[in-house]
């Protein structure tokens, strides 16, 4: 096969997956529309078709509840059937709509597969969310509060000696807990011999003992190049929000970096311990700045960017811009300069070696600047992909063109179907241990911290 032809293949094959995904839903919603006629049997319908195939019974009434949603997105289920769109990303549509009423589904229904068929199922779940919170700002803040209910830590054994560690908890605590990880897996010389996967893992047990610092293995000694011992650091949490919001005349949801939408209420009450940033809509070029000068990007313009881009450039990526790097030069595809700010672009440690290594002319990858919002990204084998500047649809709600505009009364008013706390069915492999450790290192969240590298940029 040629390269084309491989990921034709790869294709064809997730299509023929979601396919029968697809009949595994349908087939288990039909036992439980059979059971409920029993009465009786329809609390142990998961139990039958869980000990059927020997899954979960929590996965077993996960793909009942996903079922069930579709009973009221026909076009979704069409798509789902069809193999255009798969578990993963049809679990995302239907969590995140079942909420809406009927008429509405309707008119939304066909965009929403065209943008499932184009985004990872963790990219399009902020992009639903965002979209709906506008259109429900009431009902963001009810979902939130409902399902801060279900938060909980819990710890599995598993073989080895090892044990799982895993919780639910409200986003911005678990991004407390996330940078303080890799504040901490930070503070080891480069000698370290463990992976950031480690690291966070040594990082966590550090802080339940109390010592909150990771020491450094390099079994150096007093040779060790470690930083000293210093006071732990509050973690840098950061919020994108319109200034409307914040000031109560509106409720647009907030932007929360690597994570998506928050509510107004919620963000209003964590800015009363905010240190506050005011992000233009339109920044201006340093004074004298020439074209063809390419000037160097000052700090503020570097924390410009981070805002308006908000996580990674590259498609898919949600590593949030606070961890990633400014990359100082993408080429354009116009003969004319834009400003400075337009040329600068978030990109995390991987992503960023990426970028690198395709302006060294080591790999076929192809990355130019549409305009200031729009960057394409070309793979090896030709595929071409348009990310956007993600923190800016936040910030300045108007910008976000492609979002639904609600022509009827708030949905807020429809009622809440019962709240089913369901596993997550993304792809087990994502959350999964590795058997081949190059495969962890494949992960953006896994890159060591790096620094931007000015010999790479592009000329």
């Amino acid at each position: 096969m040629t390269d084309e032809g491989l990921l034709d293949a790869v294709r064809r094959a997730h299509g023929a997956a979601a396919f029968a995904q697809a009949a595994e839903v349908l087939a288990v919603r039909e036992l439980y529309r059979r059971r409920r006629v029993e009465r009786a049997g329809v609390e142990f319908a998961a139990a039958e078709a869980s000990v059927a195939v020997q899954i979960s019974e929590g996965v077993a009434a996960g793909l009942i509840d996903i079922g069930i949603g579709l009973d009221r997105l026909p076009r979704i289920r069409e798509a789902f059937v069809s193999g255009r769109i798969d578990l993963a990303r049809t679990q995302v549509l239907v969590e995140n709509v079942r909420e809406l009423p009927e008429e509405l589904l309707a008119d939304v229904e066909p965009t929403l597969i065209d943008v499932a068929e184009r985004l990872t199922p963790a990219r399009l779940r902020q992009t639903v969310r965002r979209w709906v919170a506008k259109l429900d700002p009431e009902g963001e803040q009810r979902r939130r509060e409902r399902r801060e209910g279900d938060r909980d830590v819990r710890i599995k054994a598993v073989q080895d000696g090892m044990a799982v560690f895993e919780g639910l908890l409200p986003a911005v605590g678990a991004q407390t807990v996330a940078m303080r990880l890799r504040e901490m897996s930070s503070q080891v010389c480069r000698a370290d011999p463990r992976t950031m996967p480690q690291r966070r893992a040594d990082a966590l047990v550090a802080l339940a003992d109390g010592s909150n610092r990771l020491r450094c293995a390099c079994g150096r000694g007093k040779r060790c190049t470690a930083p000293e011992s210093e006071a732990p650091q509050r973690p840098l949490i950061q919020i994108g929000v319109p200034a409307e919001t914040l000031l109560g005349e509106r409720d647009s949801p907030a932007h929360l970096s690597g994570y998506g939408p928050i509510d107004a209420a919620l963000v209003r009450r964590i800015a009363e311990y905010a240190r506050f940033q005011a992000i233009p809509e339109r920044a201006e070029d340093p004074a004298g700045a020439r074209e063809s000068a390419r000037p160097e990007p000052t700090r503020r313009q570097e924390r410009d960017v981070r805002a308006l881009d908000g996580v990674c450039r590259f498609p898919g990526c949600t590593m949030p811009a606070s961890e990633s790097l400014v990359d100082h030069g993408v080429p354009g595809d116009t003969a004319r300069r834009g400003s400075v700010l337009a040329d600068l672009a978030v990109l995390c440690t991987r992503h960023h070696r990426l970028k690198a290594a395709a302006d060294r002319g080591e790999t076929s990858w192809r990355v130019r600047r549409v305009d200031a919002d729009r960057l394409r990204w070309k793979s090896p084998t030709g595929d071409e992909h348009i990310t956007f500047r993600e923190g800016e649809r936040y910030l300045f709600p108007h910008t976000d063109i492609g979002a639904f505009d609600a022509l009827w009364p708030s949905p807020a008013s429809v009622p809440a179907p019962p709240h089913l706390s369901t596993v997550d069915l993304t792809y087990p492999i994502e959350h999964g241990a590795f058997v081949h450790p190059e495969a962890a290192a494949m992960l953006p969240e896994n890159e060591p911290p790096g620094r931007l590298v000015f010999e790479n940029r592009s000329r």
